[in-house]
């Protein structure tokens, strides 16, 4: 699975949530964040994204949380995505680009590229270059029969996103996620614990929570399911969000992912769906 989903929420990603700005939603009187929702739901998302979450890792998507698994020395893999979320009667759009790079045996390289398309209830519709990741990741441990295999990410979130419009956080963000899976026959089983550093502040800070399952029907099918939540350092609400989705290979060279996701809590988003290809060179 792999691989980062965008606030997907209200963050994808990195980061399901917008903690990166000083004047942002997250800083105003709750009452008072409507207008402002598309800025807090991409920040999330970025960093789940940002951690290689949301398809960061080499078979992730269409799921957030990240896998161990990492691009092969030598080769490239692309990753196109379309994302929809909606948050109340609010929507954000966002078409996205990742490319991954296998430096060395567990070594990986990204450069992940968000172009988001926000459609507030009250106020004109904004479109532009969201906040662009560069991410790398190291397998520390290989899967053995009585131990997992085990990940660790590093990814900078950089402002290239318009603050002002809502298209990213303002400010730079540094990400860091552990990940662990183990299969057991057909069914993979994996965790993820990640924490954002957000440059405008300790309490614009995020931890991330993640698991993930992925059963394999077939040879070229599989099915996957996760749960995420972002838990702001600040009063901020906490943002869950539960999503299933499947995964089909056409060939090695191939494959196309969907998935669906529903919020947990109140400020989370309604609805979350993402679809993808990915080619591998």
């Amino acid at each position: 699975m792999t691989a980062d989903p965008d606030h997907e929420s209200d963050e994808g990603r990195r980061q399901m949530e917008a903690p990166g700005t000083r004047d942002t939603a997250a800083n105003q009187p709750f009452d008072d964040r409507k207008p402002r929702l598309g800025r807090r739901r991409l920040l999330p998302a970025v960093f789940l994204v940002l951690l290689l979450w949301p398809g960061l890792a080499h078979a992730g998507r269409p799921l957030e949380t990240e896998d161990p698994g990492t691009v092969e020395p030598g080769h490239v893999e692309l990753e196109v995505s379309q994302d929809w979320v909606r948050f109340s009667t609010d929507d954000t759009w966002t078409s996205k680009a990742v490319v991954a790079f296998g430096v060395l045996p567990g070594l990986e390289l990204r450069l992940e590229a968000p172009f988001p398309v926000i459609e507030p209830e009250l106020g004109p519709s904004e479109a532009g270059v969201g906040d662009v990741v560069f991410g790398a990741k190291y397998r520390l441990l290989e899967e053995t029969p009585a131990f997992p295999a085990v990940l660790a990410g590093l990814a900078l979130r950089l402002p290239t996103g318009d603050e002002e419009r809502g298209l990213g956080a303002g400010d730079p963000g540094v990400g860091v996620v552990i990940a662990a899976s183990k299969a057991i026959g057909h069914v993979t089983f994996i965790t993820n614990v990640g924490y954002t550093f957000e440059i405008a502040g300790r309490t614009l800070d995020a931890w991330t929570l993640a698991g993930a399952v992925e059963y394999r029907v077939r040879p070229e099918w599989s099915l996957v399911a996760e749960a995420i939540a972002t838990l702001p350092n600040s009063r901020d609400p906490h943002l869950i969000v539960v999503r299933a989705g499947a995964v089909y290979a056409f060939s090695d060279f191939m494959r196309l992912d969907a998935a669906v996701g529903v919020g947990a809590t109140r400020e989370s988003p309604d609805v979350a769906v993402t679809v993808g290809v990915t080619f591998s060179f």
